[in-house]
């Protein structure tokens, strides 16, 4: 068995700790103006405005206003609130809310895979150009969909399955490089989250998990077996 995280306290740290060094590695510095499509709870958002320290600001939006409460919650735990400005809107349509060339680096972690409809995936990422200063990075960090074990395509299904957006890479490269970004790449970062079956029968919403009866009739042997582990991201970044 290869899961060593057994509490939910754990693995909510884990997880920060990861988003924490997954900011520094998409280039977010002390002192910086960030724009961050898709915050959700908050949890990446709060990595990116620790990054940023006391000079630096993230505009963070989200369609939706549904995980407010736990969004400001976090921030509240990490003591980063003051840093962070929220705005409720749609990402492939920020003209007349977040103004051009504004952005030091533009982000989105698993962006992509919340659409509401994945036809927008070209109009998001047009928006994020829209927003980033020149020579600034964007950057979108995404789920790998390649599971090297058991305990990663558990998590895998369970987000396909339930009907999330997944792009291959090489429609993502595409989409940017059509947008005229420069030096397109494609960066892999590797996780060690590897948590119990107890913890992935749960509803955890800082780790993307919930209790969905119609999946686990497909997964639920596999998650008994081996838990569930969180697959490595991709990073997809270029320059304005």
């Amino acid at each position: 068995m290869g899961w060593r995280i057994t509490s939910s306290n754990a693995l909510e740290d884990a997880i920060f700790e990861m988003k924490l060094k997954v900011a520094s590695y998409v280039g977010v510095r002390k002192g910086m103006i960030v724009v961050e499509l898709g915050c959700g709870q908050g949890g990446f958002t709060a990595s990116i405005a620790k990054t940023v320290g006391e000079k630096g600001k993230v505009l963070a939006v989200d369609v939706s206003r549904e995980y407010l409460k736990e969004f400001t919650e976090r921030l509240d735990k990490y003591g980063v609130k003051n840093k962070v400005e929220f705005t409720q809107a749609d990402g492939k349509a920020l003209c007349g809310v977040i103004s051009s060339e504004v952005a030091d680096l533009v982000t989105g972690f698993r962006l992509l895979e919340e659409l509401r409809k994945c036809e927008d995936m070209p109009e998001i990422i047009g928006e994020m150009i829209r927003v980033a200063r020149k020579r600034a990075r964007v950057c979108l960090v995404e789920l790998s969909t390649e599971p090297r074990n058991k305990a990663e395509e558990a998590y895998i299904r369970l987000h396909k399955e339930s009907g999330d957006c997944f792009f291959n890479q090489e429609e993502i490269v595409q989409q940017l490089k059509e947008h005229r970004l420069r030096e397109v790449h494609v960066d892999e970062y590797d996780t060690d989250i590897w948590f119990s079956p107890e913890l992935a029968k749960q509803d955890l919403s800082f780790a993307q998990v919930w209790f969905d009866p119609n999946v686990e009739k497909n997964i639920g042997w596999i998650i008994d077996r081996y838990g569930m582990k969180y697959p490595k991201l991709l990073i997809f970044s270029g320059q304005k």
